[in-house]
Parts: structure tokens; sequence; C-alpha cells
């Protein structure tokens, strides 16, 4: 008997439970969805300028730098073998840096620096992975120096090609253009395959400084490196000149490392 009363009686306090619980949940007030219009006007009347150049501080803003020698290598010719390098580096923040080019070579035959180049250039970044650059130029070398003002634009193309180029004007008011791709293959996790071309195309000639109108000191190369750390990355390959001031012994075997930091 006392079991059917039992049994009876569960489903009546299973109702009253849900009942109780209900009626809690009518009796709780909802929360009140944050007004951010109104959280928006105090921060603003707190002091937009100073909380934003606190929140630059903290979170941007801050100067960086970079050092990359791209090439340094030994290239061989029948008749003259040639250590490069091509580096650059800059220093700045995340629009404005002052960026630092040079290259140049040194000839075993002539027991001499070939050719040096040094541009220092005022960077701003106008796009994202763009850079405007103006500045100044100076080479040296076997012939006559010469300075340049100095126009150009690097970045990241579509499809990760990396583009350099620039336009240049020297002190005789001689114009000379410059383009600059490369393109990086990565074969495996360490191994990594890069074609590139370098243009250079003069509208007049200077005697002086070895330089002749058209295209001139200008190549396109294949090279594959082993990336020992991104940091530090040998690499081998091979480059052949083109334009007027290529030779019979126009391609070259090269090796060398790629280092930045």
């Amino acid at each position: 008997m006392k079991c059917a009363l039992l049994l009876l009686l569960l489903p009546l306090c299973a109702l009253a439970a849900e009942h109780d619980h209900a009626a809690m949940q009518q009796d709780t007030p909802v929360p009140a969805t944050p007004d951010h219009t109104a959280m928006s006007a105090t921060i603003a009347a707190a002091g937009t300028s100073e909380a934003l150049a606190t929140t630059m501080m903290e979170h941007g803003g801050m100067s960086n730098y970079l050092l990359l020698a791209d090439r340094f290598e030994r290239q061989f010719q029948n008749d003259n073998n040639l250590w490069v390098w091509d580096a650059q580096g800059w220093y700045g923040g995340d629009y404005d840096k002052l960026w630092v080019k040079t290259a140049g070579e040194w000839s075993d035959l002539l027991h001499e620096v070939g050719h040096t180049e040094l541009q220092v250039l005022y960077s701003h970044a106008i796009a994202p992975f763009w850079n405007l650059q103006t500045g100044v130029r100076h080479d040296d070398g076997t012939g006559k120096s010469r300075s340049y003002g100095v126009l150009g634009f690097q970045g990241l193309a579509p499809y990760w090609f990396e583009i350099d180029s620039a336009a240049f004007v020297s002190e005789r008011g001689d114009l000379q253009l410059h383009f600059e791709a490369g393109y990086e293959v990565r074969l495996t996790q360490k191994l990594l395959l890069q074609p590139r071309v370098q243009l250079n195309h003069a509208f007049a000639s200077d005697t002086a400084a070895g330089i002749e109108q058209g295209l001139f000191d200008s190549n396109i190369a294949l090279r594959l490196r082993y990336e020992f750390a991104r940091e530090f990355a040998p690499y081998i390959g091979v480059e052949h000149a083109i334009g007027r001031t290529a030779t019979a012994n126009a391609t070259r075997m090269v090796f060398g490392i790629r280092f930045w930091y």
C-alpha cells in the first residue's frame, strides 16, 4: 500500500518542482544589454588622443630594424672571378623607415673593387606590402663616380613576387630605370629554388662612368639554397648576363650565403 502511494506522489512532486523553477525564472530580471554608444562617448570624454597614444606605445608604433644580405657570393668566370654582395637594411616603424641598400663587386683580375653602389632612402608605406622610396644613390668604382636622385617602389606583388623598382636621375640629368623581381619556390621545408631577374636601362650613354645607352648590367639567375636556419642559408646557382655589357663568358656559376638579422 505504501509503495502505491509513493508511486502516485512522485509525479505530483515533479510537477510542483517544475512550477517553482518556472516561477523563479520569471522573477529573475534579465541583464540589460551594454550600451556601447554610451561607453564610446565616455571613452571619448576621458581623452581619446591620450588613450590612442598609450595603445600605440604598448601595442604598435614601435621602431624595428632588419639587416639582410640577400647575396654574398663568389662568381666563377673563365677570365675573371668576382666577389659580389647585395645587401640592405632598414630602421623605423610601420609606416616610415630609413632604408639603406648597398651592392658591389671585387675583381680578382683587377685586384680592386669593380663597382659599388650605395643608396640612402626614406621609405613610406603606401599600401599593405608596398613602400614608396626616395633618396640619393652614389656609385663608385673603376669609372667616374656619379650621384643620383632616387624614386622607387618596393614590395610584395600578388602571388608572392618580390619587386624592387626605381628611377634614377644623375647629376648630369641622365635617366636610368631599374627593375628586379624574384620568386621563391619551396621544394621542402628547408630547400628553396629562387629564380631572379635584374634589369637596368640607361636612356643616355655615360662613357666616363662605364654606362652605355640601352640595357646594361642586367642578368637572369637561378639559385638553390638550403636553410640551416631561417637566418642562414648557403646556396649554389647559375647567372647569365644580358644587355650591352654582357661578354662571351656571360654565364657563370655562383655559390654564396644568404643571411639576415
